[in-house]
């Protein structure tokens, strides 16, 4: 009887054993954090003692699960946390983490992995962020403080280049070693940021920093950036909780000015006031480049100029001299569509015609004005205008060019796209091709090509006048493009360039 009962303990215990040895092979994986902060309990439920907390981000090793809890191993000791509240990962010790980066501007990012879901932010191109799933045609990523959706063409995915079982430790040796050249500097976004012993998630966190705060890196590697936070101390940081600081140009001594009547302004600003105009291929010393103006020499001082309308290509001048263009003084009328009670279409993601008409319009009335152009808006808010008042004035003005701003729809096919200009007197036809040719080049997307149009602002009207269509609000895809600052900058900039390529002649 004993013999059979010391062997059944045995087979128990080596049952037992090959269990734990089970749970320890199988748990090669991570535990990511959601939620801030999330407490540690001693066992696996809400009674359990709180023996620590972690937080939104940081990532443990998980050493096995029990119902809806996973035991962590912290520092020195284990711990449990709620499985709902974090993201399990596979830690393949040869793999690395992976990163969403946004290909454009002003991207938005959802609640939810649909166009139905609330917008609870934007990216800027080469912005990046932890990547976390994909459904569809959606990438979910570690946003701020919570999760997030974003459309998956205009995100590009990769894997971090940081090897996750390289240790940094600060020590002397080290410490000499650190005299590297500074490569630039980083301000943090984020209210407070975690200062990490290697450049991933699974670093000892050694320092904090907080929002505002600048520092100097001396490497970038992968998705995180080795900054000096401390006299003769460094540490890692993410480079999606960061942005780099603008630095002075290297190579670009000087920029050259692309159209004549240049207007040479106060501050970095359209609101600021026009100090001077500069003529085409007119080239200036630059002091310094940030948010889009050149600060420039200028008169024994300095001034600005829009970036846009400046090119810092050494061959520009000989280029530039071969024409004559100028658009400075021509009155132009830009009439954003609908407004007020006429809301015009409503896109796929329910946003409408006309609130998108009326920022395009802003934006392309700042362009005319910084190449010379006398700029009248028919609509300088949300308001509704007659169609006959549109046409009206251009004729009173003697505009030398009229252009009514609108967006396309076709529900029934959801996949048409595409960018269109139409005209309705024939003498109007090379205006329109040039206006046509220049959205095209500058934005890249389908060319509907310019066409007769009988629409009653350009019908009634004795000037030059057009009627753009800007994109397909119906086209989901092409919808959350137009959206983005980066195109509405490229459209912008090509309807003056088509305009300076008719009216300049």
């Amino acid at each position: 009887m004993f013999i059979r009962r010391s062997t059944t303990m045995l087979f128990l215990l080596m049952i037992s054993s090959l269990f734990f040895l089970s749970t320890e092979i199988n748990a090669a994986q991570k535990a990511i954090i959601n939620v801030e902060p999330l407490n540690v309990r001693s066992g696996p439920g809400l009674t359990y003692n709180k023996v620590d907390q972690v937080h939104k981000a940081e990532a443990f090793t998980v050493l096995q699960e029990k119902d809806k809890w996973v035991q962590i191993q912290l520092n020195d000791k284990k711990g449990w946390v709620a499985k709902w509240l974090i993201d399990l990962k596979d830690d393949n010790r040869s793999s690395h983490a992976s990163v969403v980066t946004s290909n454009v501007d002003d991207l938005r990012v959802r609640s939810g992995a649909g166009t139905s879901y609330s917008v609870i932010g934007s990216m800027d191109k080469g912005d990046t962020y932890p990547l976390k799933s994909t459904s569809g045609n959606w990438v979910q990523l570690s946003y701020k403080n919570e999760s997030g959706w974003v459309w998956k063409q205009f995100v590009t995915t990769e894997q971090s280049s940081e090897a996750t079982n390289q240790t940094v430790v600060l020590n002397s040796s080290q410490s000499q070693s650190q005299q590297q050249t500074e490569k630039g500097e980083i301000i943090i976004k984020t209210p407070v940021l975690n200062v990490r012993s290697e450049g991933n998630l699974g670093g000892k966190v050694v320092s904090q920093v907080k929002k505002g705060e600048q520092y100097a890196y001396i490497q970038e590697k992968g998705s995180w950036f080795e900054i000096k936070y401390a006299s003769g101390k460094t540490g890692w940081v993410a480079n999606w909780l960061v942005k780099k600081v603008a630095s002075k140009p290297e190579e670009t001594h000087s920029v050259t000015l692309l159209y004549n009547g240049t207007n040479i302004r106060k501050g970095p600003s359209t609101n600021t006031s026009i100090i001077g105009r500069g003529s085409k291929g007119q080239q200036f010393n630059v002091i310094s480049h940030g948010n889009k103006w050149y600060e420039i020499e200028y008169s024994g001082g300095s001034a600005y100029v829009a970036d846009w309308i400046v090119t810092s290509r050494s061959s520009s001048v000989e280029e530039l001299s071969n024409e004559e263009q100028s658009i400075v003084g021509k009155t132009i009328v830009i009439d954003a569509g609908h407004g007020g009670r006429d809301v015009g279409t409503i896109g796929h993601d329910g946003n409408y015609e006309k609130n998108l008409t009326l920022t395009t319009a802003k934006r392309l009335a700042e362009r005319l004005e910084l190449a010379g152009a006398k700029v009248i808006l028919t609509r300088p808010n949300d308001s509704y205008i007659a169609l006959s008042s549109r046409a009206t004035k251009s004729n009173v003005l003697g505009a030398d060019a009229f252009l009514s701003l609108h967006y396309n729809s076709f529900p029934q096919s959801p996949s048409v796209s595409g960018i269109g200009t139409y005209y309705y007197h024939n003498q109007h036809k090379a205006f329109a091709e040039a206006v046509q040719n220049g959205m095209v080049k500058a934005t890249g997307l389908r060319d509907r090509k310019a066409k007769f149009g009988d629409f009653h602002v350009i019908r009634e009207n004795r000037q030059p006048a057009l009627l753009l269509e800007l994109g397909f609000l119906s086209n989901a895809q092409e919808e959350a493009f137009v959206h983005t600052k980066g195109f509405q900058d490229k459209v912008t900039n090509g309807i003056v360039q088509g305009i300076i390529d008719y009216l300049g002649e």
